[in-house]
């Protein structure tokens, strides 16, 4: 089942809106298949796994990190794969929840004489598909936060001057984020001083989806030429934006989502994420300023938080998080620490919410 998951990281991000699964075929102790996800549309990793081990399938193990499939889309089911494959027993790491499988595919399996076990590493797995089960089981995207910050908690000099922050190795460790994630969020302000590409640079991987926060498609007026706007991209704004900019941007090719506001006039979180779920958006890296990031955490939208730490000291700047106060400790959100890690001169934390500690 390890090298079923570590199969299955080597390509994550590139199978969105599918989870990238890690299959593993053993017969007589002896690894004769092994494969992950191709992309969309492409072969599920249990039928390559098949394919590769030929007739040592035959009596054979497979380990597979998410429950096989027995529904027919865009590919046929891969429960058929196994049964006509006659593997003799299969392990499961986590059962998939989505309606259309959910232990079916066991079932499926069972009945035609095949032993199944489930669970095995089965926390492993979880987090290995932390972005697919959490989307399943909730209808909205994994949210991870990302901030690069001095000690004192600054992404930026009162000037607005942010690069670079923290080294080149965590800069590869964020691209490396990036090609993790289905789509990548800024906020409007972001659009206009900074004209992100939000690709993946420095690592190979697949880049995710560009989503801009926008109440009134500021990034819509005249005169505005961002990167962003040249390649897909998704703006959600409010029933305040303009009709001209709504015409401005559709004939540039961007696509618009409508989406509620809050009692500010802002993008209200919850019902953004309700949104972007339904369009099948898996997970969202939350790159945007600090109002951004404090809409979030205001809201307590997010499932973790990368933050970056640079050992610099800027004093007066831009806050982490701005536009929201807790009016005492007490009422403050805590967070656990799930990691630390150390990146060239800078660290890393991790961070999720004390209250789903241990939870998709």
């Amino acid at each position: 089942m390890r090298t079923a998951i570590a199969a299955a990281r080597r390509g994550l991000g590139a199978t969105y809106p599918n989870p990238c699964v890690g299959a593993v075929v053993v017969r007589r102790g002896e690894v004769v298949g092994r494969a992950r996800s191709r992309p969309t549309g492409g072969t599920h990793a249990e039928r390559l796994a098949i394919e590769r081990a030929g007739t040592s399938a035959r009596g054979s193990t497979l380990y597979v990190t998410l429950e096989p499939c027995r529904h027919h889309g865009r590919t046929p089911p891969c429960t058929d794969a196994i049964i006509e494959a006659k593997i003799r027993r299969v392990v499961v790491g986590v059962v998939d929840p989505a309606a259309h499988v959910a232990g079916k595919g066991i079932t499926t399996l069972r009945k035609a004489g095949i032993t199944v076990e489930v669970g095995v590493l089965g926390d492993a797995c979880q987090a290995l598909h932390e972005h697919y089960l959490h989307h399943v089981v909730t209808g909205r995207p994994f949210v991870t936060l990302k901030a690069a910050t001095t000690l004192d908690g600054r992404i930026a000099s009162p000037t607005g001057d942010s690069k670079w922050i923290t080294s080149e190795v965590a800069r590869r460790h964020v691209h490396r984020q990036r090609a993790e994630h289905h789509g990548i969020v800024v906020g409007a302000a972001t659009v206009l001083a900074d004209d992100p590409g939000l690709d993946v640079r420095m690592v190979s991987g697949v880049d995710p989806l560009p989503i801009v926060f926008d109440p009134t498609l500021r990034v819509g007026g005249k005169g505005v030429v961002a990167k962003l706007l040249r390649h897909p991209t998704l703006v959600l704004h409010t029933e305040r934006a303009a009709a001209a900019r709504r015409r401005r941007l559709t004939a540039a090719g961007v696509e618009l989502l409508e989406v509620p506001a809050d009692d500010a006039g802002k993008i209200a979180i919850g019902p953004a994420l309700d949104a972007l779920g339904r369009r099948d958006v898996r997970s969202l890296l939350v790159e945007g300023g600090g109002r951004l990031h404090g809409a979030f955490v205001a809201a307590g939208a997010w499932q973790r938080w990368l933050w970056y730490q640079a050992p610099k000291i800027l004093g007066e700047g831009i806050a982490v998080l701005g536009g929201v106060a807790w009016d005492t400790v007490a009422a403050a959100p805590a967070v656990a620490v799930e990691m630390r890690r150390t990146l060239g001169p800078d660290q890393l934390l991790v961070l999720v919410p004390a209250d789903r500690q241990g939870s998709c």
